[in-house]
């Protein structure tokens, strides 16, 4: 929305595949135009002509994301390779045989994340 400056996306799958008929990969005019995937410094208020703030998507870092929208991993600058985890060296303890890392930005594929796993089955508290 408005003022949400320097703000970083990397790394993410956005949208859901099979999905996302009628979105727009991106739209500035919050009243205007389908749903999009980015609608960055929009006013987010819908009372009358609602300007777009440009700083807002000047300032982001989007990064190595994957959108189901054009169903390409897109790159704001020159394309690298995205560690694993930004935070962790290895894979944490609590993913067991998981899959990590869950999300692959690359593919738009995502695997069970071990938190939704534990939920669904009924124990959320219970780490392995």
């Amino acid at each position: 929305m408005l003022y949400s400056y320097n703000m970083s996306f990397v790394g993410n799958v956005l949208g859901q595949k099979g999905l996302m008929m009628g979105y727009s990969y991106e739209n500035t005019d919050s009243l205007q135009g389908p749903p999009a995937i980015w609608m960055l410094g929009w006013g987010g208020d819908n009372i009358g002509p609602i300007p777009t703030d440009p700083k807002v998507a000047a300032t982001a870092i989007r990064d190595g994301n994957f959108d189901w929208v054009t169903a390409t991993q897109k790159w704001q600058n020159a394309p690298a390779v995205l560690p694993n985890s930004m935070y962790m060296q290895g894979k944490p303890s609590f993913f067991g045989n998981g899959q990590w890392p869950w999300v692959d930005p690359s593919t738009g594929t995502t695997y069970s994340l071990p938190a939704k796993a534990r939920f669904d089955a009924g124990t959320p508290n219970i780490v392995p």
